[in-house]
């Protein structure tokens, strides 16, 4: 039975239809004009197309059926309806049938006949059912016993007088990015009239359809389209989609929460009380769950065992799909009352009807606005029987539900809701931008655009539009020709430059570097030798930590404390996590703080950061480690009088829920079983400093100069240490070297090694040596450095920490206040004796 319009549907399809049939009488102007072809496709292009923009369910397909029955009444045409996939052709040819039934529908493999389609009517296919890269489009496009060759019926068909249509349903498929299927429309099919339908409209599609094709589709106040408020208040859509999120307390919790099982219990739990709702108004109506998921089968396999092991769903009414793109199993299923969840893939996110749904489960991100209309698009149509209601539905029932399981990936969401928003009900523009000159016997055409004048050029061979490309191809464009002229001048500058740079110039380079190779060579067995001044020590104090023994895990674990605290937190196996709901079409988008929820831990996520947590202890075999642990953590449960779990899986992720919610547990065994092997020994300064080059004198440096490898900060501080008086000696201090002066009770036992040892005068402390660190302002808040600042050298004192924040010029004391290093006052050397 053919459906009846709405008044806002049949008001955009007056306008489509009278745009047609302004087209329409534009070709008939033309013919009687006897125009030449190129004007034909000249008006084709600039008048011949029109966009249809829609939210999914507003009934955009109805439209266009109508207007293709309309249209039809009054001129004899062949349709090409093009679905976005296999899967829809059939879905396509069931509303064209039901609602004009006097169309004819045709079919490739019997109706490829010049007589069959004489008096018009329609296919319905697809691009890759006619882009020659199969075998099904090789032989569509091939004569043969099935009939003639596509492209010769359809040039047979417009030598017969019918105009060729064409319809893009879900035109934001972008069928022009293939090459194959843009060659068809471009070069065969060639439409006199197109219609372009879409619930994503995006101007980057558009503006690439006619850098493609060559057809202008104007701007979106020139196409027809129909708001999202007309389709709610004429029943079609719900009234609102609510997307609900899940935001953990902190960035530590968020990383282990189990988000995916999350959003699906709350979803199911939404698909629940919705269903309860449903029989409780007396709608016979079984509402439909939507799981989205990655690609991949695990995902679907793992969201389909959740669903019926543990949210109790029966196995039959859990389904899922699995093709690369919608077919008739998967329109089928989302109809079939007895399937309750129906798990699909983003790849056919696009096009399918499930009026049934009323909540989707997003386990991946959407980003993309247009992925994001077509997922709200899946939940946002009333149901028939919703529709038939005659009463007042609860408000439960007026709004479809998103469950994201990434809360930080819904821009695509809210930019859909914002693109959607936008669209108003509108007929397209009137009348047409190709205006037909007739001058004697000859029908010139010009496109007039809005702002642009008319004008006629005359010459000697007659008169001309200005800017007839077809007229004018042969006159030189003075634009053009002065472009190119300043493009061959610069091309002749380039390619001088380009030759002096590659030639000449880089010959001359190459010379002067043979000319000093030998120059080079004699400096670098040049040696520059400074000796340790006199009246320096010899030797300084470090701390040295010996390599791990063999048996380093058995002696870790000794030192783990599994006390009764943590080992109670071993079944802690969820966290609070806030729910939060947006409406999405709402102004500003504001969401509705709701109240906070368990979430499990994901045993996953809880076992990489454990593993992360071990290999902090670089020193450590991480398999015999995790072994020994285990032992030890059984024989720690066993003590405190609870059960062991049967089964070691358990008992590992038991263990590894420990070191991730205790992650100081291993670092403070190592520290107190290293710092036990930490000792303090003498380390033997170098007599002389070596170096290739000659470096700057220092006056106060320990070996007279300034050394090659300081940066800007620490050269700056030397500097200032070189000039005052109050300084004995400085020192750089190098990293990890055998004269170096390193620290390993600061922390786990990583080695420290400040910049400098110095010795000021007047110091109340072995031979008034101390250490001095310089730390640029980018460092100030790394946990790390903030520890460092805290290190205590057993003989030197504290290590004094100095920097200064990027552009600034006089340096800071700094120390340790909360979480950062903060200034505690401008650096003098004066204060070094006091530290």
């Amino acid at each position: 039975m053919a459906a009846t319009l709405k008044r806002f549907q049949q008001d955009v399809l007056d306008g489509i239809v009278a745009r047609f049939a302004n087209v329409r009488a534009l070709y008939r102007q033309l013919a009687e004009a006897r125009a030449a072809p190129g004007r034909v496709a000249q008006a084709r292009s600039a008048d011949g197309a029109l966009v249809l923009q829609a939210p999914t369910g507003a009934g955009k397909t109805l439209i266009a059926v109508e207007a293709l029955r309309q249209l039809s009444r009054e001129e004899r045409v062949l349709w090409f309806w093009f679905a976005p996939f296999a899967g829809l052709v059939e879905q396509s040819r069931s509303v064209l049938a039901a609602q004009a039934p006097e169309l004819d529908l045709f079919d490739f493999d019997s109706d490829r006949q010049l007589d069959a389609v004489l008096g018009g009517g329609v296919f319905v296919t697809t691009w890759a059912a006619v882009a020659a890269r199969n075998a099904d489009s090789r032989r569509a496009r091939t004569r043969g016993d099935d009939g003639l060759a596509l492209d010769d019926l359809i040039a047979l068909a417009r030598d017969a007088g019918l105009r060729i249509g064409c319809v893009v349903d879900e035109a934001h498929h972008g069928f022009h990015k293939a090459a194959q299927a843009r060659a068809f429309f471009t070069n065969v099919l060639v439409p006199d009239y197109t219609l372009m339908m879409t619930a994503t409209p995006r101007d980057a599609d558009v503006a690439g359809f006619e850098r493609d094709t060559g057809i202008t589709l104007g701007e979106p106040a020139d196409w027809a389209s129909v708001s999202r408020y007309d389709a709610v208040e004429a029943g079609l859509l719900k009234r609102g989609v609510r997307i609900v999120r899940f935001i953990a307390r902190d960035g530590d919790t968020a990383q282990l929460v189990d988000f995916e099982h999350l959003a699906l219990r709350e979803c199911a739990a939404m698909h629940r009380t919705i269903g309860k709702a449903l029989r409780e108004a007396g709608i016979g109506l079984t509402p439909l769950m939507l799981v989205q998921v990655p690609d991949g089968k695990k995902a679907q396999d793992d969201a389909r065992a959740y669903l019926v092991d543990t949210l109790g769903f029966a196995p039959t009414a859990v389904r899922v799909h699995t093709a690369d793109e919608p077919d008739p199993e998967l329109l089928s299923l989302a109809d079939d009352p007895k399937v309750e969840v129906l798990i699909f893939k983003m790849a056919v996110a696009l096009g399918f009807d499930a009026p049934r749904a009323f909540t989707l489960a997003a386990l991946r991100g959407a980003r993309d606005a247009a992925f994001g209309v077509q997922v709200i698009g899946r939940i946002v149509r009333r149901h028939a029987l919703v529709q038939a209601y005659p009463g007042t539905l609860p408000a439960l029932l007026e709004h479809g539900y998103v469950f994201l399981a990434n809360a930080q990936a819904q821009e695509g969401l809210l930019d859909a809701g914002a693109q959607i928003n936008t669209l108003t009900t509108q007929a397209p523009e009137l009348g047409t931008q190709t205006v037909v000159t007739v001058i004697g016997d000859r029908a010139e055409v010009q496109v007039a655009r809005s702002g642009e004048p008319l004008a006629l050029l005359v010459s000697r061979s007659g008169a001309h539009v200005l800017g007839d490309v077809a007229d004018t191809a042969g006159a030189p464009d003075a634009g053009a020709l002065l472009a190119g002229g300043e493009r061959a001048e610069w091309e002749r500058a380039a390619q001088g430059w380009l030759g002096l740079s590659g030639g000449e110039a880089d010959a001359e380079a190459s010379l002067a570097v043979n000319h000093t190779a030998p120059l080079l060579a004699l400096a670098r067995e040049s040696l520059y030798r400074y000796p340790r001044r006199d009246g320096t020590p010899a030797t300084l104090r470090s701390e040295r930590l010996p390599d791990a023994p063999e048996d380093f895990e058995t002696l870790l674990v000794d030192f783990v404390d599994f006390n009764d605290a943590v080992l109670a937190s071993r079944l802690r196996s969820r966290v609070r996590v806030r729910r939060s709901e947006t409406d999405l079409f709402a102004a500003h988008n504001v969401a509705e703080e709701g109240a906070d929820t368990w979430a499990d831990v994901s045993p996953v996520a809880v076992a990489e950061r454990a593993t992360r947590v071990r290999a902090g202890l670089s020193e450590a075999n991480d398999r015999e480690l995790q072994l020994r642990l285990l032992d030890r953590f059984t024989r720690a449960i066993e003590r405190s009088g609870a059960a062991v779990p049967d089964d070691e899986e358990t008992l590992l992720q038991q263990l590894d829920l420990v070191l991730v919610r205790h992650p100081a547990l291993l670092r403070e065994a190592y520290r107190r079983l290293r710092h036990g092997q930490v000792r303090d020994v003498d380390v033997a300064l170098l007599a002389e400093l070596h170096s290739d080059t000659r470096l700057a004198s220092a006056r106060r440096g320990l070996y007279g100069v300034f050394p090659p490898d300081l940066n800007e900060d620490e050269h700056a501080i030397a500097t200032l240490l070189d000039a005052n008086p109050l300084m004995r000696w400085w020192h750089r201090n190098l990293p990890k070297k055998p004269e170096s002066v390193g620290l390993y009770r600061w922390d786990e036992g990583k080695g420290y090694f400040p910049d400098f040892v110095v010795s000021v005068d007047g110091r109340n402390s072995k031979d008034g040596i101390m250490l001095l660190e310089v730390k640029g302002g980018h460092l100030w808040g790394e946990p790390e450095e903030v520890e460092k600042s805290t290190a205590v050298h057993p003989d030197y004192g504290p290590v004094l920490m100095v920097g200064r924040r990027r552009g600034e010029r006089e340096f800071h004391h700094l120390r340790k206040l909360g979480e950062r290093l903060e200034t505690d006052g401008v650096f003098s050397v004066d204060r070094l004796r006091h530290v």
